[in-house]
């Protein structure tokens, strides 16, 4: 396969089609999608409605900028929530994120100091190749109704499609992919093109590793239902590029496997494999005390903010309000950075936060002093709140004129998608 990378050409269909992992705003209890329901039906209760104009750029920035938002509360998941009210929730750190990261997830006292982690190799997926086709030549099949089946995690799925007059390899290969990832049974599928120009489709599981007793995540097979037979040999949809193989890693000398590069040692440490480590270079992984804690909880704030108030300021299309963006996130700051300033934590004329962690650590040896930890700590909890306005209504931040307001007197039966239809597919692979 010249010119192509089976593995980067997977990651690219990967993040186009399947949600980030880590993002802890994108898993949902089912109360909470409900409440994000009738946030949307109580916003358009008694909204006028509005026009959107024909700006693209705006639009896109608007879907941007909900983006952004939604980063940014992932980052204050850990640090606005009822439970953690210091600050001081402990964390752990690694000696080497760039093979191993680690999140401390237990809601008790540690008893676990630290511990070593070698990682002989990653979970991988598995990934099916096609041959590649020259993209322009129509297909060398007879017209007519085709099906193949895929088998995956002990189901079995039959895909039916059509081959018809002038259709070329691209188009029934292009046909294939979206078929496959509208289908949501963990695969992921994608175009990719050689050095010559040729085309082929790539599929891939969504899921590493494999189960206990199985040699791969899928297999496709021809349909016998099929009116023509041989598409999948034709295209190669069988051909296996990568073989799913478990992780393999030892703790403390101890081997251990895993189908997943994610797992959770403890109930405490959820624990992500990166890389391979070097052979006698083990990962130690440990526990922050509380001030080490605090000045890191406190940077990730600080450091959420300012990006997300830099990628606010930056916006340069004419029919995004970032100005108004801008203010209304300046304001929550200036609400609740007051007074702090004696902890190495201030504001500055342009909105941002100056910090001085060396300061804060120095005030923090005795524990995590609360004239620094309350206001923080609300700042964090109004910021949440402000990326979950923003992520429910991005486009109130775009130009858009009033077309028409609700009957005062009449009914208040609520619109709950009027918000979503213009906000960018606003929960589009979330939910």
């Amino acid at each position: 396969m010249a010119g192509i990378s089976i593995n980067e050409a997977y990651n690219h269909f990967a993040s186009t089609y399947v949600a980030k992992e880590n993002a802890n705003v994108d898993k949902h209890k089912k109360s909470e999608l409900q409440n994000v329901y009738k946030s949307i039906a109580k916003i358009n209760k008694k909204s006028p409605l509005h026009v959107l104009k024909q700006d693209d750029n705006a639009q896109a920035e608007a879907v941007g900028i909900k983006e952004r938002a939604r980063f940014l509360k992932s980052q204050l998941e850990s640090i606005g929530n009822e439970e953690n009210t210091t600050l001081g929730k402990k964390s752990a750190v690694s000696s080497q994120p760039d093979n191993v990261t680690v999140e401390y997830v237990g809601k008790h006292q540690s008893n676990t100091t630290e511990f070593n982690i070698e990682v002989s190799n990653l979970a991988t997926n598995q990934i099916n190749a096609g041959h590649f086709l020259k993209p322009d030549e129509p297909v060398d099949l007879p017209i007519g109704s085709y099906a193949f089946n895929v088998g995956i995690n002990g189901h079995d799925y039959e895909f039916q499609y059509s081959i018809r007059e002038g259709n070329t390899n691209y188009d029934v290969q292009a046909k294939l992919s979206r078929l496959i990832n509208k289908a949501g049974i963990g695969l992921i599928a994608g175009m990719q093109s050689d050095d010559e120009g040729k085309t082929t489709l790539i599929i891939g599981s969504s899921d590493t590793g494999v189960k206990p007793g199985q040699n791969l995540r899928f297999e496709i097979t021809e349909s016998k239902a099929s009116e023509n037979p041989h598409s999948v040999s034709y295209f190669g949809l069988n051909l296996i590029a990568q073989e799913p193989v478990n992780a393999r890693f030892s703790l403390n000398g101890t081997e251990h496997t895993s189908s997943s590069n994610r797992f959770t040692v403890g109930n405490e440490f959820d624990i992500t494999l990166k890389a391979a480590t070097a052979p006698g270079e083990p990962v130690t992984i440990g526990v922050q005390n509380e001030s080490d804690t605090l000045v890191e909880n406190v940077r990730s704030l600080i450091d959420g903010y300012n990006n997300f108030l830099d990628s606010a300021d930056n916006i340069q299309s004419t029919g995004f309000k970032n100005t108004k963006l801008v203010s209304e996130t300046k304001a929550i700051a200036e609400n609740h950075i007051k007074g702090i300033e004696d902890y190495g934590v201030s504001l500055n004329e342009n909105g941002r936060i100056n910090y001085d962690p060396q300061r804060l650590r120095d005030k923090s040896v005795s524990g995590p002093p609360k004239g620094v930890v309350v206001p923080l700590q609300e700042f964090a909890k109004a910021l949440q709140e402000k990326t979950d306005e923003i992520s429910l209504d991005p486009m109130k931040y775009v130009e858009r004129p009033v077309f028409n307001y609700k009957d005062p007197h009449g009914g208040e039966a609520p619109s709950p998608y009027i918000t979503s239809e213009y906000s960018g597919m606003m929960f589009n692979n979330y939910c």
